[in-house]
């Protein structure tokens, strides 16, 4: 028996210390450190492994191994491991499928594969995981999670053949949302929408929504998109055509390249190199492009099918 309650008190503090580097990990993926999120969800990846051979353990309700694997899966995107990620996306669903837990399957599809697979450039896979979003949250009351699958559903539509549709159906949606589109979970929907804006021919209302949105993150140490809010704000002022626009541009992208860089996340820093460089090409400073580009692009190792390596690849051969 005294065995039998030292063992109790052993796999409570496994429980309890794996409970610890899980919300490390998703405080510091937030914050915008990838690389300490990345030690802290490996660490609590492997204590679940080791819980796993011990059936005494009671699996909590909201099922811990199914929300550390789609944290798992942001974390290695954004540092540029993208294969990586999408297998743990494709796992995570299986999981989340043979689990059952209707809110827990929502964050599967809204937290990873829907982001991961835009990300990627697979607008099949976006919509097909938009649309399972949307059904499950037709037969689940789970209002905000079926909002914000509308309004991604609406960022597919934009991105793929119709513009204003998709613009109509990710406002309307945003709108609905009320308070909670400055949620974290809607960081992504904001700057595309700023962005989709900015193609509509206005810009100048996408930039008010990166102003906004980044001022609430900069508030809330919310780090982890504000590189790619700089990004977008830089490429808006492009398409604004100023006088001055070229250089202000420029300003944002560098102090995008500079936090991703601080931050570990190699796949803002190669987006932010390729609108920089593409900046440096139409002003015939093609050197310092391609200088700039190619170390980054080197760094990757995987992933080289997805939408921005292929765009990266494309612009390092027009500058070579």
């Amino acid at each position: 028996m005294v065995a039998a309650n030292w063992r109790g008190c052993d796999d409570r503090g496994s429980v309890r210390l794996m409970m610890a580097d899980r919300l490390l990990a998703t405080a510091q993926h937030y914050f915008g450190d990838q690389r300490e999120a990345r030690l802290h969800i490996d660490r609590a990846l492997d204590q679940l492994a080791a819980l796993a051979l011990q059936p005494q353990i009671v699996r909590v309700r909201f099922d811990m191994r199914i929300s550390t694997h789609y944290f798992q899966a942001r974390i290695l995107w954004l540092q540029g491991f993208a294969e990586q990620a999408l297998r743990v996306v494709d796992r995570n669903i299986e999981e989340g499928n043979a689990v059952g837990q209707a809110l827990s399957f929502c964050s599967v599809l809204g937290q990873g594969a829907c982001p991961i697979a835009f990300w990627a450039g697979d607008l099949d896979a976006a919509e097909r995981y938009g649309a399972m979003l949307l059904d499950h949250t037709e037969r689940q009351p789970i209002r905000l999670w079926h909002t914000w699958a509308r309004c991604f559903i609406g960022l597919v539509i934009a991105k793929r053949d119709d513009l204003g549709a998709g613009l109509r159906a990710l406002r309307g949606g945003l709108e609905q949302a009320g308070d909670a589109r400055f949620l974290p979970r809607f960081l992504l929907l904001l700057g595309e929408l700023a962005a989709c804006l900015g193609q509509a021919g206005e810009a100048a209302s996408g930039l008010a929504i990166v102003k906004d949105t980044l001022a609430r993150c900069e508030a809330r140490d919310e780090g982890w998109y504000i590189a790619e809010l700089l990004r977008i704000r830089g490429e808006l002022i492009l398409l604004e055509g100023a006088a001055d626009s070229a250089a202000v541009a420029e300003q944002y992208f560098r102090r995008a390249l500079d936090l991703a860089r601080r931050q570990d996340a190699l796949f803002w820093e190669l987006r932010t190199a390729a609108s920089l460089a593409r900046l440096w090409l139409d002003r015939h400073r093609a050197a310092e492009a391609r200088a700039l580009l190619g170390p980054v692009y080197s760094r990757l190792t995987e992933g080289f099918g997805t939408a921005d390596l292929r765009a990266a690849k494309g612009l390092l051969q027009q500058l070579a």
